[in-house]
């Protein structure tokens, strides 16, 4: 009985109703990938430990994943501009020493004092154009009325009297300001130039110095000069 008994179970094993207990766990089957204990089996991503897994970008503990990130501590990471130490940092534009920084130079040009806005005593220290100076105008046209007859202005023994005598040949007629263009000299000029052509040509003396008191004062003279022909054709 017990021979016929094993014939039967031999033959269900033969077509495959049964399997041997050495064939029936699953994790004997090298087909199914899961077959395996998970420990063993290398081509199933979930089988090994989170940190033994080279195939989980997780697996790996952060400071040891060079792939995240965020796994490196912040300054040690190169790819975090944040990362790195504020003097280290050449991105970050307030990282640099403050000798670097142009905002940072002693004296800053932004904090001088203003040239404009100097004390009183320091705007009211003018610088003359000559010394002394006239006090009115008619200090200075006093002076230019004797300088108009002083024939030891030149050498030529002329003076400016000697060829202007009652108003003559200065055109006042034409009622003419300066500057404008002179015949005599063949140019445009001013009062004080053309004083100066009288002194250097008519006269053969020296010309006055721009700022000297004796060129302002036959300036000033002419003027009064000019005035009492003005006034005189009015009274006609």
């Amino acid at each position: 009985m017990n021979n016929i008994l094993r014939l039967i179970y031999a033959m269900l094993i033969s077509i495959g109703l049964f399997s041997t207990p050495a064939l029936a766990g699953s994790h004997a089957n090298p087909c199914n990938p899961c077959g395996m204990q998970k420990h063993m089996n290398p081509c199933n991503p979930c089988s090994m430990k989170k940190h033994m897994n080279p195939c989980n970008p997780c697996a790996m503990k952060k400071h040891m994943n060079p792939c995240n990130p965020c796994s490196m501590k912040k300054h040690m990471n190169p790819c975090n501009p944040c990362s790195m130490k504020k003097h280290m940092n050449p991105c970050n534009p307030c990282a640099m020493k403050k000798h670097s920084n142009p905002c940072s130079m002693k004296p800053n040009p932004c904090s001088m004092k203003n040239p404009c806005s100097m004390d009183e005593d320091a705007a009211n220290q003018k610088t003359p154009i000559r010394k002394p100076a006239f006090k009115n105008y008619q200090e200075a046209a006093s002076l230019g009325a004797k300088m108009w007859k002083d024939e030891s202005l030149g050498t030529s023994g002329l003076a400016c009297l000697s060829c202007h005598a009652d108003h003559e040949l200065l055109n006042l007629d034409r009622n003419q300001n300066f500057p404008h263009y002179v015949k005599m000299v063949g140019d445009v000029v001013t009062l004080d130039q053309m004083i100066n052509y009288c002194m250097l040509n008519p006269m053969k003396g020296k010309q006055f110095g721009k700022n000297s008191k004796e060129l302002t004062a036959m300036a000033a003279y002419y003027r009064a000069y000019r005035m009492q022909f003005m006034k005189e054709q009015r009274a006609k």
